[in-house]
């Protein structure tokens, strides 16, 4: 049962993780869309969970998933603002290329859903660099969402419980 997550970037490498369950098997750093479709399609995840909005906004700055997080305490960038246009753009257009499913993720939410610390994550499994971790996270997100343990609103998801730790 694999599973990916990926730390989509803009201006650096971004990261990717894929599990077997709860057994880490790759973890990557890739420069471009290429070279993560490539990986993806390597390893044949069930799901992707993808760190970066795959939808825009009807209208106005934020969409129902960020209207949504904040009533639970949970903060998320809206998509087009500064920085998090681009990375919206690239996760639109990524998300599209992928030959599986794909869910939106939030790192920072699934880890206060869990109930656990990115420095748990990394111990775990070994992992230091927060780009990384966070791409772990997101695959343990999608491990989530395939078990039934998950809350979603719209195409974004978060864990119910912990999984793995």
């Amino acid at each position: 049962m694999f599973v990916a997550g990926v730390d989509l970037a803009v201006k650096r490498p971004s990261a990717l993780a894929v599990l077997d369950n709860c057994e880490l098997l790759l973890l990557a750093f890739a420069k471009n869309d290429e070279e993560i479709e490539k990986i993806i399609s390597l390893m044949s995840p069930l799901v992707v969970a993808i760190d970066a909005p795959l939808t825009k906004p009807s209208s106005g700055g934020l969409r129902d998933v960020e209207k949504e997080l904040r009533k639970l305490g949970h903060r998320l960038l809206p998509p087009l603002m500064g920085p998090m246009r681009e990375l919206t753009k690239r996760g639109i257009e990524l998300s599209k290329k992928l030959n599986t499913r794909v869910v939106e993720v939030h790192p920072l939410t699934s880890l206060r859903s869990m109930g656990v610390t990115r420095s748990e994550v990394g111990k775990k499994y070994g992992v230091y660099n927060v780009d990384l971790i966070d791409a772990i996270v997101a695959a343990l997100t999608a491990l989530a969402y395939l078990l039934g343990q998950y809350r979603s609103i719209g195409p974004f998801v978060y864990p119910t419980t912990r999984v793995c730790l």
